[in-house]
């Protein structure tokens, strides 16, 4: 009989252990919805779980993976929290909000942040063939030599993290087509500071 007792107080203290890693301590979770599907973004209940991916290493050579700035120009930098706060109001019907995921193809295709749609930074360079159509398709439009974005989404922008210049210069390129830098958000910390804290990947 003890021995039962013994071993079914284990199995809930593990019950408990493993379901009690929040966001915040108020915040648990939160679900959206994306191709129909609700998606549940939450941290790794796992409270033993460690990285195995190549988001471990600490060394990448620079260049081209250098640390980035956490300003450019007057673009505002958010963090994880305002970033999930976004995520949710993206579910609103009148939500005017993109979470953009500027990585190339085969960083998007390896695991992305639930939301995100994914627009290559190098689709953004002036000397991209698809720019024009890209621009468009995010509302802006051509006015004589110049690009009016009044019609754009408020666009949040991430790529792998502080050491991925991805992202950087997807900003870069759109405040020097003449977007207006209050069109802009940075999530500097990228895919690395997502999965460091255990969060859903798509």
């Amino acid at each position: 009989m003890r021995k039962r007792i013994s071993i079914s107080l284990l199995i809930l203290s593990g019950a408990l252990i493993a379901g009690n890693v929040n966001i915040t301590k108020d915040l648990k979770s939160i679900t959206i919805q994306e191709n129909g599907k609700n998606i549940k973004i939450e941290r790794n209940q796992d409270t033993k779980h460690r990285l195995t991916s190549s988001f471990t290493k600490t060394s990448r050579e620079c260049p081209p993976y250098c640390v980035q700035p956490m300003n450019i120009g007057k673009v505002k930098t958010i963090g994880e929290l305002e970033l999930l706060k976004y995520i949710k109001q993206m579910q609103n019907e009148d939500s005017d909000m993109l979470l953009i995921d500027t990585r190339t193809r085969d960083w998007y295709a390896g695991g992305a942040i639930p939301g995100s749609i994914n627009l290559p930074f190098t689709m953004l360079k002036k000397s991209s063939k698809y720019l024009p159509k890209v621009l468009k398709l995010l509302g802006a439009k051509k006015v004589g030599n110049k690009w009016d974005f009044s019609r754009v989404p408020k666009m949040i922008i991430y790529s792998n993290g502080i050491w991925d210049a991805q992202a950087t210069e997807a900003i870069k390129s759109l405040l020097a087509l003449g977007c207006p830098e209050d069109k802009i958000l940075y999530y500097r910390g990228g895919m690395q500071n997502w999965y460091i804290l255990g969060l859903t990947v798509k």
